[in-house]
């Protein structure tokens, strides 16, 4: 019986360290990931179509290009850069969780006129036929030049300016989008602060 009881108080102390081990690996991995400030050409691209900037698919000379137009001011799951030419025009690339996977998304931002001048879905992995809609032209054609002030919201029913309908059939995943901006602009906000206040403490 007792040695019945200790072989069992050996194998929960066992899993329990493989468990330990395992969230470790998973926290270690998805910091490296998040950590990234690199973009694919097709994120390269896309911020082309959404700032009208032409943009070569050859991947060097893609990402040449985008260092001339942009200056990478953040790093993580929400990356920022700044528009060279139009400093008030920000860049965003931002993930989120979805209903079954991570959305990557990318977003362009005036701060000038307080908004997002268009949006591309990047990566997704949602139901097809109804979450995987986020990625077609009618679901974030809605995003060019939408008022974002005070962030974007999903509604049922379209009246201010700063609202988007949802994928019929998928809440979920149009929540998630709305999350994944809102969380976005809300860095941003905090990136330029810390990049003012640092301005003016300058001699």
């Amino acid at each position: 019986m007792n040695a019945k009881f200790t072989g069992f108080v050996s194998e929960v102390k066992f899993m329990l360290v493989l468990a330990t081990v395992c969230a470790l690996l998973l926290l270690i991995t998805r910091a490296g990931v998040g950590s990234r400030a690199d973009l694919s050409v097709a994120a390269i691209i896309a911020a082309g179509q959404i700032c009208a900037l032409e943009m070569p698919e050859e991947p060097a000379a893609a990402v040449a290009a985008f260092n001339q137009y942009f200056t990478l001011r953040n790093r993580g799951r929400i990356q920022l850069w700044q528009r060279n030419a139009k400093a008030d025009v920000w860049l965003c690339q931002a993930r989120g969780a979805g209903m079954w996977a991570e959305i990557a998304l990318m977003f362009a931002y005036d701060r000038t006129h307080r908004r997002i001048i268009g949006m591309r879905v990047l990566e997704q992995n949602e139901t097809a036929g109804l979450g995987d809609r986020i990625g077609e032209d009618t679901f974030f054609e809605q995003f060019d030049d939408m008022e974002a002030a005070s962030g974007v919201e999903m509604k049922a029913i379209r009246i201010r300016a700063n609202q988007f309908d949802a994928v019929s059939g998928a809440t979920i995943t149009s929540r998630a989008v709305e999350t994944i901006i809102n969380r976005a602009l809300r860095q941003l906000d905090q990136v330029v602060s810390v990049g003012q206040a640092s301005a003016e403490v300058r001699p």
